[in-house]
């Protein structure tokens, strides 16, 4: 049973303005998302070997707030930055969060959906954004 399902990667960072890459291995696209802009992809299994890979732009400099990343609880993913990361995880919420403090834009997602997550839904999201205050902003 394919289990592919619509994915939507939300770039919120309004403050910071960064664009976001996204790269969609089953159709072998690239994608620049700019600030307060999204795009929806269909997402295959890990096992169909597709996944997206999305970090921050990085030509504009060293981001100056800080930025969290909100993925569904059911991914699997790897996560990699050179700065330090907090991740959360809400079992209400069924979400997983990553506050990443200002610095250089260094993180990478890649993100995958394994033949063994139940989805209970046709679709999904991934949202970066700004951090709220108490979150690592510089003052």
């Amino acid at each position: 049973m394919k289990k592919e399902f619509d994915i939507t990667v939300e770039n919120k960072l309004i403050e910071e303005k960064r664009y976001i890459n996204v790269y969609h291995r089953s159709t072998r696209s690239a994608h620049i998302i700019s600030y307060n802009s999204s795009i929806t992809l269909p997402m295959g299994t890990l096992e169909e070997n597709d996944y997206l890979y999305i970090s921050a732009a990085r030509s504009h400099g060293n981001l100056w707030k800080a930025c969290s990343i909100d993925v569904p609880s059911w991914a699997d993913f790897e996560f990699t930055s050179e700065g330090k990361v907090t991740i959360a995880h809400s079992h209400d919420a069924d979400r997983i969060i990553f506050k990443v403090p200002p610095g250089p834009p260094t993180w990478q997602l890649k993100m995958t959906q394994s033949t063994a997550a139940f989805i209970r839904k046709p679709s999904d999201h991934v949202i970066i954004g700004d951090s709220g205050p108490g979150d690592g902003e510089r003052q």
